[in-house]
């Protein structure tokens, strides 16, 4: 992502940045419900995904990826059972 590197975050650089980490934070919380067998694994691949496209300089890479992400996460809502939305996260 544009700006992690130093170099300043325009506009909407900042407000995906923002999502992102929103994003991130609601699955970190969605894997702690997870069955304890599963968790250190779940969390693990969360991470790993992130980092994965921790650079992505793409504004529209980064949406689609966020739109992946939050399919995922309502994916991964409805598999452990949890009721509700994505935990307010939009993008």
């Amino acid at each position: 992502m544009p700006g992690v590197r130093g170099a300043p975050l325009d506009l909407r650089a900042f407000l995906l940045r923002g999502h992102s980490l929103r994003l991130y934070r609601a699955a970190l919380r969605s894997a702690r419900r997870a069955p304890a067998y599963s968790r250190e694994d779940l969390e693990r691949t969360i991470r790993e995904e992130f980092e994965q496209h921790r650079f992505e300089g793409n504004l529209q890479t980064i949406r689609f990826l966020l739109s992946d992400g939050l399919q995922r996460l309502k994916q991964l809502n409805t598999m452990l059972g949890i009721q509700g939305h994505e935990d307010g996260v939009r993008v």
